[in-house]
């Protein structure tokens, strides 16, 4: 009878143990765990880099439909267009005439002594080429007359087309901002060193060079506006619309 307790109690003891811990069975659930959360923190930040996006695009969106500020735009536009056509087309006009008329003189020169050619005409006439150049090339980024290569974007779907596009347009950006910045650098350096003209020994020669920082500054300024104009711009319609060259004014008409 005894050794019957004895056994019963031992059979209550062992029952009453508490079982121990499967660690496989709590392997299995940290790595379940850790997917879950890894899930969570990517939808907080998929959520909050939407939401910050959202945000950031309220000014713009307002921008875009202000009437008043695309006005302000506008006429802006038809300022700096104005600016950089004539001054490339009168750069140009200008720096033909001085050299037809250096080669007339030097020509008539032969026959008549005391004529001589412009002392000054080819320093001004190179000046007014590379001003015509400079502006010149600042005018084509708003007209789209650039060089670009499609052969891979147009094999892009239209989002990457589209983001393939504007990363260029920042790019260029960026680059165009430099030259304005070096540019800026090398007619403070001149007018710091106080040289002047070899032919027009009054003129001091940071008044030729100012047209680096300038036509830069409008070279930039149009490819932000080409940043703005493909940015609002359908995704299926851009890769067509770069290849054709014409993304500014196909962007007005739509």
């Amino acid at each position: 009878m005894q050794s019957n307790k004895n056994a019963k109690c031992g059979r209550q003891t062992r029952s009453t143990k508490p079982e121990a811990p499967n660690k496989a069975k709590i392997a299995k659930s940290h790595k379940a765990a850790k997917p879950q959360h890894k899930e969570s923190n990517m939808d907080s930040i998929k959520s909050f880099i939407i939401s910050f996006l959202l945000v950031l695009q309220k000014p713009f969106k307002w921008a875009h439909l202000s009437p008043g500020v695309n006005k302000f735009f506008k006429i802006l536009d038809v300022i700096i267009a104005s600016i950089n056509k004539n001054i490339a087309v009168f750069g140009l006009v200008i720096g033909v005439l001085i050299v037809a008329v250096n080669v007339a003189t030097r020509f008539v020169a032969s026959f008549y002594p005391g004529i001589h050619s412009l002392t000054w005409g080819e320093e001004v006439s190179t000046y007014c080429f590379v001003w015509s150049a400079l502006f010149g090339a600042a005018y084509g980024f708003r007209k789209g007359v650039h060089i670009s290569v499609m052969i891979l974007v147009e094999r892009f779907p239209p989002a990457l087309a589209k983001a393939s596009v504007i990363f260029s347009h920042i790019l260029s950006a960026c680059f165009l901002a430099f030259m304005a910045w070096a540019g800026f650098e090398v007619c403070e350096l001149y007018y710091e060193l106080g040289r002047y003209s070899e032919a027009l020994h009054d003129v001091p020669l940071w008044i030729f060079l100012v047209c680096l920082p300038l036509s830069f500054i409008g070279a930039t300024y149009r490819v932000i506006e080409k940043i703005y104009e493909v940015s609002w711009m359908p995704a299926d319609k851009v890769a067509k619309a770069t290849q054709d060259e014409i993304i500014h004014d196909t962007a007005i008409k739509e």
